[in-house]
């Protein structure tokens, strides 16, 4: 069973990034660099980078997970102490 972090990490986006924004830039520079160092590899050395990219994007997972069970439990703390008059926190 999830823990009610994981479920709230895992909800899905609102609405996908807008097709002029930074990130929707950025993702299509990777797909076409990636599909350029792709095409010159042997299939050995595809499968190498397959293996790679899973594995960091294992660890990426990871890690954001990490920053948000942080962020979470910060603002929990922060809202804690605000209720309790601590408005002397920010």
């Amino acid at each position: 069973m999830e823990n009610i972090l994981e479920i709230l990490y895992d909800l899905p986006r609102e609405k996908p990034p807008e097709q002029d924004s930074p990130l929707a830039r950025a993702a299509r520079i990777r797909s076409e660099h990636l599909k350029l160092l792709t095409a010159s590899m042997t299939e050995e050395q595809k499968e190498l980078l397959d293996t790679y990219l899973e594995a960091r994007s294992k660890v990426d997972d990871m890690m954001d997970f990490d920053r948000f069970r942080f962020a979470f439990h910060f603002g929990a703390q922060l809202m804690a102490e605000l209720i309790q008059g601590r408005a002397d926190v920010l």
